[in-house]
């Protein structure tokens, strides 16, 4: 029996890997996190509630439990991955941070892996990741820490999906394709993307939990069929039965906006073409073959929303922003002097 512990559990990425591993008879498992989402647990796992950045409170709740793996899904902060390393320093025989390619530095070559440097200039959260990172490996290099770094890029379920440039919810901007509205796309709409689906994620990460060549190592965790992000809108147009109209807006003008944060997520990000090799992910499980397409994807999600009304959530303000946009750069008199 093996006894895991996520921190977290109930995101976008870790909901499908929290039911995998609840299924699993040969897995003992608890959950830690705050109880904002108790209905996507399973009734069969132990959970703790508790912030796990309140130490003193989780030492409590831990007890004397030791886990063969703990995997978690809520560290961003360098302080945090020296917290965690505190906490569970001859507690786990194994820690999988849940890092993101966004640490690394995508201006130097299209093409992704291991080796890329770290170094993303416009994102804070990627800077935040490379740096815990780095205390996880030192801490690994020092005391043998058994740290385990996997590093998805985006991961989606049926709840969420890429869009390019979005507000306060995803809906927003699929209803404005629904609508027959103009939709904003960054650049040309033709850098490359790879989207996971969370039950692919979950497919792949599984066999590393206790994979005994895996302590030390850094990892990509990613679906690596390339798309663009026009095959996004469009595949969505389609399965929606309508005509998509997109606004190709540049990136560097994107990220001037004094409302949304497009400097980070789209001139430091999604701007940026990135083709992923997981060779080294097959090296350590080699029959892993995502299955779910970025059209399946789409399609489950419209199917998703369709049958939970709840989860039609309207964003006024991202739509007027839109509109105010779209138009303003439809009256850019660039085209008359062309």
């Amino acid at each position: 029996m093996k006894k895991i512990m996520i921190i977290g559990g109930t995101g976008i990425i870790s909901t499908s890997l929290t039911q995998a591993l609840a299924n699993d008879p040969l897995v003992e498992l608890t959950i830690l996190n705050r109880g904002h989402h108790p209905e996507k647990l399973p009734a069969n796992v132990e959970v703790l509630c508790a912030d796990i950045n309140d130490t003193v409170t989780v030492q409590t709740l831990l007890g004397d439990r030791k886990f063969d793996a703990v995997a978690d899904f809520v560290l961003f902060k360098p302080e945090q991955a020296t917290a965690r390393i505190a906490l569970f320093k001859g507690r786990t025989r194994q820690f999988l941070f849940i890092s993101t390619v966004a640490c690394l530095n995508h201006e130097l070559s299209p093409i992704t892996n291991e080796l890329t440097p770290r170094g993303n200039r416009f994102s804070t959260y990627g800077q935040n990741k490379a740096a815990a990172e780095l205390v996880f490996l030192e801490a690994y290099q020092e005391f043998a820490f058994p740290v385990t770094i996997i590093r998805p890029s985006q991961t989606t379920n049926d709840e969420h999906i890429p869009v390019s440039v979005k507000g306060k919810t995803i809906w927003s901007v699929v209803k404005r394709i629904k609508d027959g509205k103009p939709v904003i796309i960054h650049g040309d709409g033709q850098s490359l993307w790879a989207t996971t689906h969370a039950e692919d994620f979950a497919r792949g990460f599984i066999p590393l939990i206790n994979h005994p060549q895996a302590i030390g190592e850094i990892i990509q965790l990613i679906n690596p069929t390339p798309h663009t992000w026009l095959q996004v809108y469009t595949t969505l147009a389609e399965l929606m039965q309508v005509e998509l109209h997109p606004v190709f807006i540049p990136s560097d003008v994107l990220a001037k906006s004094q409302r949304y944060d497009l400097y980070s997520t789209i001139q430091g990000d999604k701007t940026f073409s990135n083709i992923y090799d997981i060779s080294k992910l097959k090296r350590f499980v080699p029959d892993f073959k995502p299955q779910i397409t970025l059209r399946d994807g789409l399609a489950r999600y419209l199917r998703n929303v369709s049958d939970h009304p709840e989860l039609q959530v309207d964003d006024p303000e991202f739509d007027a922003w839109c509109d105010a946009v779209c138009a303003a750069y439809a009256n850019v008199a660039l085209p008359k002097i062309l």
